[in-house]
This record gives structure tokens, C-alpha cells and sequence, in this order.
């Protein structure tokens, strides 16, 4: 198959496509969990440090963005959002390895086993992702 300006066009690869659909369904679920933390006003306390209301309304906007980017496609997006899943599962294996930190969402608390579940989520999602890349880039 050929576009008009004659390059031609692949099939994105299943894999591709599974890894685009869960992430920015994860996204979403995501934003919408900071548009309800912002329209409600629940204090966020992550060990003495209260988290504003602000950044959920700043978080809320990048997801939304993220979200419609990975819709939209494009190879930047793999790469993006998998470096953001590695941040993610770096900073939740810190807390649970270092500082062992207790998160309370309007006064209910997280445990660290939360934390050992989205540490495994957001690794498998990186490695996902920039296999994703690489496949997309073959």
C-alpha cells in the first residue's frame, strides 16, 4: 500500500496497537482519578508533605494530553510514555524499598503493596512500550 506522496504504509503491529489502547485507557483512569481528587478537593498527604490541589488539576491536563497524543499516534508517543511509566515505577519502588512512605488519599491509606503492584504495572508497561518502539521502527 502507498500514501499520495508515495511512502508506503505498514500494518501497526498487534502488539503496537494493544500497548497504545492500554495505555492510554490507563491514562484516563488516571486523569479522571485527578479531576475528582481537584473537583472535590481530597488532601493528598504523601508522609508530611501535603500534595496541592493544583497539581491535580496540572496532572489531570498532561494525561488528557498524553491520552489524545497516543490516539493520534505517532512513534514519539512509545518512546514518551514508556520513559513516563519507568519514572512512575522508579519513584513507587523508592517508596517502597527506601523510604517506605505511608500515602493517604482523603484519609485512606495506601499500603506498600500498592506501591509493589504499580511498580509491576509501570515496568511492564516501559518494557512494553519501547518494544512497541522498536518493533514500529523496524
Amino acid at each position: 500500500m502507498e500514501q499520495s506522496d508515495g511512502k508506503s504504509i505498514t500494518p501497526e503491529p498487534a502488539m503496537n496497537k494493544a500497548y497504545t489502547v492500554i495505555s492510554v485507557l490507563l491514562f484516563i483512569l488516571v486523569a479522571i482519578f485527578h479531576l475528582v481528587r481537584a473537583l472535590l478537593g481530597w488532601d493528598v498527604l504523601i508522609g508530611d508533605y501535603s500534595l496541592p490541589v493544583m497539581r491535580s488539576w496540572i496532572v489531570f491536563g498532561i494525561l488528557l494530553c498524553l491520552a489524545g497524543w497516543g490516539l493520534k499516534g505517532g512513534g514519539a508517543y512509545f518512546v514518551v510514555s514508556a520513559l513516563l511509566f519507568g519514572l512512575v515505577a522508579i519513584l513507587h519502588i523508592y517508596r517502597v524499598l527506601v523510604t517506605e512512605t505511608v500515602v493517604l488519599v482523603n484519609n485512606l491509606e495506601f499500603p506498600l503493596s500498592a506501591s509493589w503492584s504499580a511498580f509491576a504495572l509501570c515496568l511492564l508497561l516501559c518494557v512494553w512500550g519501547i518494544k512497541s518502539y522498536a518493533s514500529r521502527n523496524k
